[in-house]
C-alpha cells in the first residue's frame, strides 16, 4: 500500500518526517511530502500522525468486476429431506 497525504488536513507538525525510517519525507510549504518511489510502505507515518492526515491506498490493478463464482449456477442442490442429523442409533434409538 502506498501512503497518501491529505494536504488539507496536514498542519506541518513534522512528526512523520522525524519518524520515517528511510528518511524520505520532508516538509514543503509546511505540509508533509513523501517520495513514493523510495517508500518502504512500513506504515509508521500513518501510525504517528496525530491528526490522521496520512492514509494508505491500495494500488489500482485491473481487478475483474464480475467473478465467475457468482455467475455459474449450482449443478447439484442437495435435498434437505434426505439429511441425517446426529448419529444414527438403530431401530430402538439405543444403537441396537
Amino acid at each position: 500500500m502506498v501512503p497518501k497525504i491529505d494536504v488539507f488536513k496536514c498542519d506541518g507538525c513534522g512528526i512523520c518526517v522525524k519518524r520515517c525510517p528511510p528518511q524520505i519525507m520532508g516538509l514543503i510549504n509546511n505540509k508533509a511530502a513523501i517520495l513514493i518511489d523510495l517508500c518502504e510502505e512500513c506504515g509508521i507515518c500513518h501510525e504517528v500522525c496525530p491528526i490522521h492526515a496520512i492514509h494508505f491506498r491500495l494500488p489500482n490493478y485491473a481487478v475483474q468486476e464480475i467473478h465467475n463464482a457468482y455467475c455459474v449456477p449450482r449443478e447439484f442442490t442437495p435435498n434437505p429431506g434426505n439429511w441425517t442429523v446426529g448419529v444414527p442409533r438403530g431401530h430402538d434409538g439405543e444403537g441396537h
